[in-house]
């Protein structure tokens, strides 16, 4: 086996003395993949060998030099972790339980790593190193019962979902590339997670200063935001992209006229023959650390359907709910999207929607209108995703802005989306300007608009430029 695997064979409890006893200077709370990171590196690279990392991962006594208050110290890890075996010894076969049990135990090694390192300074004559590398063998050893307990519960994918994730405090520039800054003049600043399940980050995606703001606003204060408007004007994107940027997990839930608190929030059900609460994406993400809920077109269902989320969209709010208390998790964000910005709509262009109840809304703290972007940062986004000349796009965007347009005086039903331009130029490498309009633009809207659509088409298409400029 090559030397990934073998560090992969071997238990985590041992790879992690392995690494605080073959490194000089040990990362207080380093994670797995740290500890994997650096191993490998250290193969690879022949500072050591597979046997020395069995021998240095083996369970040694501690050294004598460490005091007895350092022993006390290791004592009380050991002693926590044994606890919270226990604990979940109880509720393995819950792997929400386990992994509750993780995150408990998680804060309290890393609480206790932090004091042995502390106490490790204060010792005269002790090295402080080698206290925080005793102390760290000591808390790996008590942890692999646990980790043994979960892995034999087959929990490890909901602990991992569940446990408290590391992250850093970033700027707007350095996560979005935008400066940004707060009234005062200060950078705005964000905190990046390394959730494994982030979606995967667009660098074609335009951000604005103006949504940058908005989302600042939303993590600093716990908020929940509501963006409405236009399709395609980027609402559930910015949603995902932030995600991505700041490496949260993204769930997206999609709302009909059919859906019930039970499809998201969850409801009982059988399982080996006894009725339980089984929780469903809603409840899973919101108890998830880290993570972005976007409830998307929320307005098509049914009102009454989504009292349910009153109580859990409270600032610290704590919610019994199917026999269970659901406790927003750390970093969790929630936003709603909609086209009518939760008022329901009047026009016949958004059927099915309808107006928001106001105690939910109530609970969202900015309601965002977001609109088309300017013309030349359309432009750029058209670029971005079809690598195309930019004033092919320009020329394509201006018959669409002028589409718009019409919207405004009824003579068109729908606005066309950025979309539908990308899909346009597109499909300009495999059909004429007239077909591609026909199938990408045109097809798209109700039948009293093609008029419109067809004398737009007609003025601001010049089937000569494009030819020209593909």
């Amino acid at each position: 086996m090559n030397n990934a695997q073998f560090i992969q064979s071997l238990p985590l409890s041992t790879r992690i003395r392995a690494y605080n006893t073959l490194n000089n200077k040990p990362v207080v709370g380093a994670t797995a993949n740290d500890v994997f990171g650096w191993l490998l590196s250290g193969l690879d690279a022949h500072a050591f060998t597979r046997t020395d990392m069995e021998s240095a991962g083996a369970k040694v006594a501690a050294p004598a030099q460490v005091s007895d208050a350092v022993q006390a110290v290791a004592s009380r890890a050991e002693q926590s972790a044994l606890d919270a075996l226990a604990r979940a010894d109880k509720a393995i076969s819950e792997s929400k339980n386990a992994a509750q049990g993780a995150a408990s135990l998680a804060f309290e090694v890393q609480q206790l790593r932090k004091a042995s390192q502390a106490l490790g300074e204060k010792i005269n004559g002790v090295d402080p190193q080698a206290v925080h590398a005793q102390v760290g063998r000591l808390i790996a050893d008590a942890f692999a019962p646990f980790e043994a307990a979960v892995r034999g519960a087959g929990a490890e994918s909901v602990v991992a979902a569940l446990a408290p994730l590391s992250s850093v405090r970033q700027s707007a520039l350095d996560v979005f590339g935008i400066e940004v800054n707060d009234t005062k003049g200060r950078p705005l600043m964000f905190d990046v997670y390394t959730h494994p399940d982030a979606p995967a980050i667009d660098p074609m995606f335009i951000w604005t200063a103006d949504i940058i703001k908005s989302l600042a606003f939303f993590q600093d204060t716990v908020s929940n935001g509501w963006f409405g408007g236009e399709k395609g004007t980027g609402k559930s994107t910015v949603a995902a992209q932030f995600a991505a940027r700041t490496g949260r997990a993204f769930k997206r839930i999609n709302f009909h006229k059919y859906t019930t608190a039970d499809d998201y929030a969850g409801a009982e059900g059988l399982t080996n023959g006894e009725t339980v609460f089984k929780p469903k994406d809603f409840l899973m993400a919101f108890t998830a650390p880290s993570s972005v809920i976007l409830l998307d077109e929320v307005t098509n269902a049914d009102p009454g359907e989504l009292a349910v989320l009153n109580g859990f969209l409270e600032p610290n709010s704590a919610v019994s709910y199917g026999g269970l208390t659901h406790r927003r998790a750390p970093g969790v964000l929630v936003f709603a999207a909609d086209n009518t910005l939760g008022n329901g709509d009047d026009t016949g262009r958004h059927a099915g929607t309808r107006p928001m109840n106001s105690a939910l809304l109530d609970r969202f703290s900015l309601i965002i209108p977001f609109t088309f972007l300017p013309l030349a940062q359309e432009v750029q986004a058209v670029v971005n995703h079809t690598g195309c000349n930019p004033d092919l796009a320009e020329h394509v965007l201006k018959a669409i802005q002028a589409a718009r347009a019409k919207v405004e005086t009824a003579d068109i039903v729908d606005a066309p989306s950025i979309r539908s331009v990308v899909a346009y130029i597109r499909a300009l490498k495999y059909l004429s300007p007239g077909e591609a309009w026909a199938q990408s633009i045109a097809a798209r809207q109700p039948a009293e608009s093609a008029h419109a659509l067809e004398a737009i088409r007609l003025t601001y298409i010049d089937e000569k430029f494009i030819a020209n400029n593909l």
